[in-house]
């Protein structure tokens, strides 16, 4: 069952009832990251909990895009704000099969670090009860995922072929 979310602009993250912030190093060159983070099928391989994302039709993939990405056992149905290899990624979600929110942008932004790559995720909501419930644990959970998704996407981008896990 699919529940529909509210489309949103990247405006929301300034708006949005709930806001979570986290960053994280890459000991990449940026445009490495961005390229990692822009190509939906690589994000099984470092994203943790990720099985799997696509885009539909044929690329170029840009602002207005459709993706479905499965994470665990729950997909989300995206529709790109911002695909650029330098400055990061951004959607709005448009439809999940979890009642998680009534609406939803995630933005990884991109900037160059002393050691490679910031990234900033900005995971933006007006929650329904299920994500209200969570909410006590949600901050330190993400930022745990965000560390997790830096070592194994730096490790990716070190060793392509290999399957940094989650």
């Amino acid at each position: 069952m699919w529940f529909e979310l509210r489309k949103e602009d990247l405006s929301f993250r300034q708006r949005a009832p709930v806001v979570y912030i986290n960053q994280a190093e890459i000991a990449a060159p940026r445009c490495a990251v961005g390229a990692a983070f822009c190509d939906a099928a690589s994000w099984k391989k470092w994203f943790p909990n990720l099985r799997g994302a696509l885009y539909e039709g044929l690329p170029p993939y840009g602002v207005g895009s459709i993706r479905e990405a499965h994470v665990g056992s729950t997909r989300w149905r995206e529709e790109m704000l911002l695909v650029d290899q330098n400055q990061g990624i951004a959607w709005t979600v448009t439809r999940s099969t979890v009642p998680f929110a009534h609406a939803l942008v995630e933005s990884f932004e991109l900037s160059d670090s002393p050691n490679g790559t910031r990234v900033r995720w900005t995971f933006a909501m007006q929650p329904r009860l299920i994500a209200r419930l969570g909410s006590p644990f949600a901050a330190r959970v993400m930022g745990g995922v965000l560390q997790r998704a830096a070592k194994n996407l730096e490790t990716y981008l070190q060793h392509p072929t290999r399957n940094p896990g989650s």
